[in-house]
């Protein structure tokens, strides 16, 4: 085959969690597969210091994929040596019954506690009307520490090159360009986040994934409450005039948090322009005002900001969704950081086997209100 002609058996585009968790689970199938990105690995929507893991979420599949992500990051940190999840816990502020329905299916450790515990569970935070829900297996992701860990394993199977298009050839395989080759690939793995409905247009896909910009300013914790509880946090209860959600940064002494519902982003179009006047500063003042009101622990001056890319479909900010055609598998959504360990190897496993996993099938229909 002449040189700018190359075979392979399974790409992967995109070197987030997702990308490069999959292709380190191809890897250990023994298959032939490289992973392509242009941009530094996890340098995309996998990028920042701290995310949060969580199992409450309203879907009880959903939490089960959640918990068993969490077992596939302890694997990891077995295999690495390295801390991937940490122990703060998550406390949640504006539950009801109905909340804890797929942590009771699953079996997920869960307690509630009164308002008057809530500086053992929440140092920062100031008085409140109503119990804390706690998840205490949850925690916040060492996101440096995922991405470099599974970058090493990975190793130089990452191909530092974008992919301009997919093309599903008449004898099944799947032809995609570089900037400097032309390959063919048995299967393609789409990962690329806010570039995945483009290439997946060529395929006849139409992925509903809307994409807008998301503040996140992170502020400093009071000297005196440093070693206090600083567990990832959720409050839905509107007392304090915002919903939020936030986590320690690990290792410093920083909090972050993001505004939760409608209108809490900035959309922006297909040329990458903002749609609307409303700027960014506007959410850091709001999340500030909240910090102010509900978290006295906290220094309420920003420190920095981080502006991330939110992609979600129309399901809502927990749906993610699955699509599959003979040579391609293809996911988007939102918040799947903490679940790449458990998607990892059900794309994985798509890519061997050429056919969706019951388990992304069953997320698909139940992010399409099917089931």
């Amino acid at each position: 085959m002449a040189e700018h002609k190359r075979e392979l058996d399974i790409a992967v585009i995109g070197a987030g969690v997702l990308g490069l968790s999959t292709t380190e689970a191809l890897l250990r199938r023994g298959a032939n597969v490289k992973c392509f990105d242009g941009r530094r690995p996890g340098s995309g929507q996998s990028g920042g210091l701290s995310r949060t893991f969580r199992h409450r979420h309203d879907d009880p599949h959903i939490v089960d994929l959640a918990a068993r992500g969490l077992a596939g990051y302890r694997e990891w940190e077995r295999r690495s040596g390295v801390e991937m999840v940490g122990k703060e816990g998550c406390a949640y502020l504006g539950t009801t019954p109905a909340d804890t329905t797929g942590l009771k299916t699953h079996q997920v450790p869960h307690h509630y506690a009164p308002a008057a515990d809530r500086a053992e569970v929440f140092g920062a935070l100031g008085p409140i009307d109503g119990p804390l829900l706690v998840d205490p297996t949850a925690g916040a992701l060492r996101v440096n520490h995922v991405i470099e860990t599974l970058t090493g394993w990975v190793g130089d199977h990452i191909i530092a090159n974008d992919i301009h298009s997919l093309l599903v050839l008449d004898n099944g395989k799947v032809e995609f360009q570089t900037a400097d080759a032309i390959y063919h690939a048995r299967h393609v793995v789409l990962c690329a986040g806010v570039d995945t409905p483009r290439l997946a247009a060529r395929l006849g896909w139409d992925i509903p994934l809307d994409c807008a910009l998301h503040a996140r300013p992170h502020y400093r914790i009071r000297e005196e409450l440093r070693g206090a509880p600083t567990p990832c946090w959720v409050d839905k209860s509107g007392q304090f005039g915002e919903m939020v959600y936030g986590s320690v940064i690990p290792y410093t002494d920083q909090y972050v948090l993001g505004l939760i519902g409608d209108g809490v982003d900035v959309p922006f179009d297909a040329r990458g322009a903002l749609t609307g006047e409303e700027g960014m500063e506007d959410h850091v003042r709001r999340v500030t005002g909240y910090v102010e009101r509900a978290l006295p622990g906290l220094i309420p001056e920003p420190i920095g900001v981080r502006v991330c890319i939110m992609s979600k479909l129309p399901a809502g900010s927990d749906a993610l969704r699955a699509w599959h055609a003979p040579g391609v598998t293809a996911i988007a959504g939102h918040n799947l950081f903490k679940f790449a360990p458990e998607l990892g190897e059900l794309l994985a496993d798509s890519a061997v086997q050429d056919r969706l996993p019951a388990d992304l099938e069953l997320a698909g229909a139940r992010a399409l209100g099917a089931a």
